[in-house]
């Protein structure tokens, strides 16, 4: 037996179920973060509809950006990459302290550094203190992982493993704006945690799974994901970072992320895949890139002509239609395989998840009409999230505690 095997088989009968796999325990902890979240972002725009004002001691949009971030992602992210990490190397899982350790620090440091949003700066540090050490230890228990692997394919790990370092570098950056109020080491760990981390992530894991998946579904599905294309697609999200640091023009290489996301989505076959509706779900989500970096160019193209436009229309095309979409969309596929249910999605799935599109799409328009519009629909956007997303976690948090349906590990 593998030595991925071995060692999982240990932990997967484990008396407490929640313990059995590292996704159990990653996504419950995300899925709080995720209504905490925004739960508190709900809070801050009542309170501005309202006319007043919640007064935390760094500007909201600083830390909404840190948040949205850092909350919610990076979480689920480590519940999967510790799932089916091991066993694309071949090593053996983490011990249940291990992944039950990181998500816990990660998911008590957010709550800590948003405490701290009120009672002061110790506490936010604390909070961030606490997050970067499970943070850190997660990323150096993968990489521990990848480097005792003996698989012969490891180009989807190392990347992934790269992009961790990547985030932890911008948790450095985030200290640095903590400590010295710095608006530019805020901006380097935005950059840093969009372009060098969370995109990176998602790329990597949409070039490995997405035609995998496409191909156990679609009848003579020839799954496509050449090793350029990866390596084009990270390396165009690494290029938008250095160059928005470097303040360059950033719409060539937008205009040329915006050809390959749309070339890739119609070689994944978007509309071949529309008839299965799991499938389906990370398929809509993933088309979600070429919009946001059209969006891009054309915000670069237009202030080269002095017109800023579309404001944050482009990131959040990126951050909320592409990221939270498919957020839902893995996390159920996973939720469902790893708990010995059947892959289909029931029709309220289905109806949260036409929901998330379609607030996706309304947060993306809210950033182009008169400003007039903004708060109202940022409001109602971020009730609508909260809602969708407290939906679906209640359909999913049943999942991580009980035992498998099928009776097997795991």
């Amino acid at each position: 037996m593998s030595n991925y095997r071995a060692t999982a088989m240990k932990f997967a009968t484990h008396p407490i179920a929640l313990l059995r796999a590292p996704h159990r325990i990653a996504f419950l902890a995300g899925l709080i973060a995720a209504l905490m979240l925004m739960a508190g972002w709900s809070a801050e725009l009542i309170a501005r509809h309202s006319g007043a004002t919640l007064t935390p001691i760094v500007p909201a949009l600083f830390a909404h950006g840190f948040l949205m971030l850092y909350g919610i992602f990076p979480l689920f992210m480590c519940g999967f990459i510790f799932t089916a990490g091991p066993k694309w190397l071949d090593a053996a899982p983490p011990p249940p302290w291990a992944y039950l350790g990181g998500p816990l620090a990660m998911l008590s440091g957010l709550l800590i550094w948003i405490v701290g949003l009120s009672l002061g700066a110790f506490w936010l540090r604390s909070g961030l203190a606490l997050y970067s050490i499970g943070f850190a230890g997660l990323t150096a228990c993968f990489a521990r992982c990848l480097l005792s692997s003996q698989a012969a394919e490891r180009r989807h790990a190392v990347a992934v493993a790269g992009a961790f370092l990547l985030g932890l570098a911008g948790l450095g950056a985030a200290w640095i704006w903590l400590l010295d109020n710095d608006y530019r080491a805020w901006a380097l760990m935005r950059d840093l945690a969009l372009w060098g981390f969370l995109l990176p992530v998602f790329l990597t894991i949409c070039h490995r799974m997405l035609p995998f998946f496409s191909a156990n579904v679609i009848a003579g599905y020839r799954p496509w994901r050449p090793w350029p294309l990866l390596y084009a697609m990270l390396g165009g999200s690494l290029a938008h970072g250095i160059a928005s640091q470097l303040q360059l023009p950033l719409w060539p290489i937008d205009a040329l992320l915006a050809l390959l996301l749309g070339y890739t989505s119609w070689r994944w076959r978007l509309v071949a895949c529309l008839n299965a509706r799991l499938l389906a779900m990370l398929h809509l989500a993933f088309a979600w890139l070429p919009i946001a970096f059209t969006l891009y160019t054309l915000q670069g193209l237009l202030a080269e002509r002095g017109i800023y436009a579309l404001g944050y229309a482009p990131l959040h095309a990126i951050t909320v239609g592409f990221f939270l979409t498919m957020l839902i969309a893995f996390v159920s596929r996973v939720s469902l395989g790893h708990s010995g249910r059947a892959l289909t999605v029931t029709p309220l799935l289905w109806r949260v998840y036409l929901s998330a599109q379609a607030l996706a799409a309304l947060r993306v328009a809210t950033d182009i009409v008169p400003l007039a519009w903004h708060l109202p629909l940022y409001l109602l956007t971020a009730i609508g999230w909260l809602c969708a997303l407290a939906v679906w976690s209640r359909g999913q948090l049943p999942n991580y505690w009980r035992p498998r349906a099928d009776g097997r590990p795991g």
